[in-house]
């Protein structure tokens, strides 16, 4: 039984090669054809390969062969039909200004040949940057500061769609971690730090514009995103100086009910694209910048933890940040005669 499975796997495999030797010479003597004139023959001689039988490139020449062919013949129909054939083969092929003929660049400019849906991954990393609205503080004398603890990350979904040339449209749907550091100095006596974080769904809209160049892809976009909080937690600890005091600290305490659900960011995007076939490796730089107040101000004095043991109270504040990330897209295309 393996004996004979082996020979029918090399029957076919020899069967193969020797059509594909059929189908090479058969290209070769459809150009000489094409060259000397023989102008009407070239359809029907490659026919029976153009389905199977090529290599990706021999495949390329043919069509662009019969396309020519039945333009020569002025038969529009059949080269419109192999037109949409060879462009749903290859839908990124780009037609050389110099050497194609004049013919087959203007039946080329007649299909739209840009991606109807664009779709990938991406994730990343992001710094907070906290935006005080008004303070809220025990002591007036405290010396408050935000800054970045750690990066959080982001990653998720996204779809583009091309609206015109250059332009496109995008949605994505993504999971968002934001990690900050709240720090407090009381008149060099204690020091109060509260590192929270939050997890976000998040929904961003924007639209791009692309500047091609080669393989290359530089892009610039705008956009507003929709951010949905889920859980929000902070870790808080109050030290003295020079030890004059026990530190103070525990669990981590639940914020969640003392901050809005719902914030609304505006982001500008700088990217750049590296185009691979059917789709593109991406990496861009966001800046996100928060149009609501984080805090929920009927909740600010609810956790007595917060207020009586750590002596903190929220201040009101937007939440800012940049965000960093890299992805996939992989391009679908539909091939049609433009309206």
């Amino acid at each position: 039984m393996p004996v004979v499975m082996l020979m029918l796997i090399f029957t076919t495999i020899s069967s193969n090669v020797f059509a594909q030797q059929q189908c090479t010479q058969k290209l070769k003597e459809a150009e000489k054809a094409y060259d000397e004139g023989r102008i009407e023959d070239i359809p029907e001689m490659l026919a029976g390969c153009i389905d199977r039988g090529f290599t990706r490139e021999e495949k390329i020449r043919a069509y662009k062969l019969v396309i020519n062919a039945h333009l020569f013949n002025q038969d529009l129909n059949q080269a419109s039909q192999k037109m949409l054939d060879f462009l749903r083969f290859n839908p990124e092929y780009m037609p050389n200004k110099n050497s194609e003929p004049a013919e087959f660049l203007s039946l080329y400019k007649k299909f739209e040949t840009l991606p109807y849906l664009s779709l990938g991954v991406y994730g990343g990393i992001n710094f907070s940057n906290i935006a005080v609205i008004k303070p809220y503080t025990i002591s007036s004398t405290s010396k408050t500061t935000y800054e970045h603890h750690a990066p959080g990350f982001q990653f998720g979904l996204k779809f583009s769609r091309p609206v015109y040339k250059n332009i496109e449209l995008n949605a994505e749907l993504g999971f968002l971690r934001h990690t900050f550091q709240y720090t407090e100095e009381s008149l060099d006596f204690s020091k109060l730090t509260i590192t929270e974080n939050q997890d976000q769904i998040f929904l961003p809209i924007s639209g791009s514009f692309v500047y091609p160049i080669k393989q290359w892809h530089p892009f610039i976009s705008l956009g507003l995103s929709a951010e949905y909080l889920i859980n929000a937690t902070a870790t808080p600890e109050r030290t003295y100086v020079q030890n004059t005091q026990q530190p103070v600290s525990g669990t981590d305490i639940e914020l969640t009910d003392m901050r809005q659900k719902i914030n609304i960011s505006l982001f500008a995007e700088i990217g750049l694209r590296y185009k691979i076939p059917r789709g593109y490796f991406f990496l861009s730089s966001r800046y996100y910048h928060g149009l609501l107040n984080q805090v929920n101000e009927d909740e600010r004095y609810s956790n007595a933890e917060l207020n009586y043991i750590y002596y903190y109270i929220d201040d009101d504040r937007r939440l800012n940040n940049y965000a960093f990330s890299v992805g996939y897209m992989y391009m679908l295309y539909k091939p049609k005669r433009k309206k």
